[in-house]
């Protein structure tokens, strides 16, 4: 397989592959925040919460463009809404920790 029969749409290896990595490696993630949340409280357990909320809804949006792509067609609409939500529950998670982190300066 040369070059450009890797980066082929659809005939490469890449696309599926690829498209199964991205939700995996949401999940791995959440994981890891969902464990560092365990060990911390206040605040800050409070915007890690929302940036576990922020990759659920990243893997959703990975699941709806697979789904969209080989099982229905017509899911595509999912995927731009879940990227949507994404984007948001983002904004919302760099405002939280931006006051936790006028929070600690204040104190220190």
């Amino acid at each position: 397989m040369d070059l450009i029969e890797l980066f082929n749409y659809k005939a490469s290896w890449l696309n599926p592959g690829l498209k199964w990595l991205a939700p995996a490696m949401f999940l791995i993630a959440c994981s890891f925040i969902i464990a560092a949340s365990a060990n911390y409280g206040g605040v800050f357990k409070t915007a890690l919460k929302y940036l576990a909320i922020s990759v659920l809804v990243g893997m959703l949006a990975f699941l709806f463009r697979v789904a969209g792509d080989f099982i229905l067609p017509g899911f595509k609409w999912g995927e731009s809404l879940f990227q949507l939500a994404f984007v948001i529950v983002n904004v919302v998670v760099a405002m939280k920790f931006l006051s936790i982190i006028k929070e600690v300066k204040s104190d220190v």
